[in-house]
């Protein structure tokens, strides 16, 4: 075994990242990261007996060298007798997406790679994702202006998406030099080298800067930052849980007509949350409690911190004040915050 492989298999013991005998889907893209998780995860297969299948998803955004990308790691694959499934994305769809091009290939690759985890039973997805990686992700949303939990940067395990990070301890050139050492020349992706995007200027302009200037030791320390937020906002969620809990309870449905002049509202039956116990709580447990009731509302997606703070002020006002969200509202109603859908009142023709 080699020295790498003994450091990721006393990491994936201290951690129980992957259980013994997992079935593993790699997603592996040719590049030195995804080719040594590969390998790494096949000298463990003796100690933790993983079944190891790949995956790789062919974006179309780079003509001739993405399809060789394909072929490489098909390739590869064959030469050590491991399955691999290749997936091509629509032609035009990520390009002509309305979210960023960045944005719609992420997703377009974890919908391809949650199909073939499903398709051929493995139990996780495993990405490669390295401690460069991850301080890149913290800077970057430090610049953007987050909270802890994006200070938590990249999470090892999602259980959501059956997602595993394994090699989050290693640093990039750990892996490239892995790669060298057993003899592997991987693909290599030259649009890395262009600092065009925000994350290639913060790989290839910041960081540097700030190590050459700063701290050297950057990448470590923002790994240590993720590490310590990470495990407070799992200890402020479980808190938050059963605050939630607490304060909250299950309402029929409610109809308020000639609510304001021309308007009506709808509150369905739904779970409400105690306006007063809330307004009462700590700001930062508060913003927490909100969040998670949101999810449990089915609108689990990102509330801005200005829509957040109107929430939160929301539990002091009176009854019958609404904060408008994507979709949605939440209404004060005697003294329980709650969903509601408002639309304009239908007056008959003796009002009119």
């Amino acid at each position: 075994m080699t020295k790498l492989a003994k450091r990721l298999y006393e990491h994936l013991k201290r951690t129980a990242l992957l259980p013994h005998g997992a079935h593993v889907l790699v997603a592996c893209s040719g590049g030195p990261d995804s080719l040594a998780l590969l390998l790494l995860l096949r000298e463990l297969v003796p100690m933790l007996h993983l079944d190891v299948t790949v995956a790789h998803y062919d974006h179309g955004l780079r003509g001739a060298a993405s399809k060789a990308d394909a072929a490489f790691v098909q390739t590869f694959c064959e030469a050590l007798g491991i399955p691999c499934f290749v997936g091509n994305a629509p032609p035009g769809s990520i390009v002509n997406a309305k979210a960023s091009m960045e944005t719609e290939a992420r997703r377009l690759r974890y919908l391809f790679l949650e199909e073939v985890r499903r398709e051929t039973g493995a139990d996780v997805i495993c990405t490669a994702h390295h401690a460069d990686d991850q301080a890149e992700t913290v800077l970057m949303h430090l610049l953007r202006g987050t909270g802890l939990d994006g200070l938590a940067g990249i999470p090892a395990f999602d259980e959501e998406r059956h997602l595993v990070r394994p090699l989050l301890p290693f640093r990039k050139q750990e892996l490239i030099a892995y790669c060298e050492s057993q003899g592997i020349t991987p693909r290599h992706d030259a649009t890395n080298d262009v600092p065009d995007g925000l994350r290639n200027r913060v790989r290839l302009e910041l960081l540097p800067e700030l190590a050459a200037g700063y701290n050297p030791r950057i990448t470590e320390s923002l790994c240590r930052l993720a590490e310590i937020a990470g495990a407070e906002c799992g200890a402020l969620e479980a808190l938050a849980e059963g605050r939630l809990q607490e304060i909250s309870c299950n309402v029929t449905a409610t109809h308020l007509a000639d609510w304001r002049r021309g308007m009506e509202a709808e509150l369905p039956a739904s779970l409400a949350l105690g306006a007063k116990r809330l307004r009462h709580m700590h700001p930062g447990l508060a913003r927490r409690v909100v969040r998670r009731y949101l999810a449990v509302l089915g609108h689990g997606v990102d509330v801005s911190y200005e829509r957040m703070g109107e929430l939160l002020a929301l539990a002091a006002k009176q009854t019958g004040c609404v904060v408008e969200l994507p979709g949605f509202s939440i209404m004060l109603y005697r003294g329980w915050l709650r969903p509601c859908h408002v639309h304009p009142h239908v007056f008959d023709k003796q009002e009119s």
